[in-house]
């Protein structure tokens, strides 16, 4: 399983870039970490080496798509539809369920102290 960073402390408002759905967007030298304004999809994650991302939907379910290239990463992280762009872009890569259930929790509470603050 992909573990996601739980952010606890929010970037001030004036710093946040919002792009399409983007709420929150973390850029690592390694990895890549979103979270959506997204009725279905909460989060992704793009491991930059190994052309991995990982989806946490809203019911606690975690995909993986192996192999996703980079442009393809952008055009999903941007999209005004994140769902629109994983079916028609992402589904194309081999993609797994984890067996874990991930706990929402932590980020509905996080995407909704954002909302807030738009």
């Amino acid at each position: 399983m992909v573990k996601f960073m739980i952010w606890v402390i929010f970037i001030p408002i004036n710093f946040l870039k919002i792009k399409g759905m983007v709420l929150h967007r973390y850029d690592d030298s390694d990895f890549v970490e979103c979270l959506y304004d997204s009725s279905n999809i909460l989060g992704s994650k793009y491991i930059k080496k190994d052309k991995k991302l990982a989806i946490i939907f809203s019911s606690g379910r975690q995909y993986v798509y192996e192999n996703v290239k980079v442009e393809d990463y952008k055009k999903f992280e941007s999209a005004e539809s994140q769902g629109k762009i994983l079916h028609s872009v992402i589904k194309k890569y081999v993609g797994n369920q984890s067996k874990d259930i991930v706990n929402v929790l932590p980020l509905l509470e996080q995407i909704e102290e954002i909302k807030k603050n738009i």
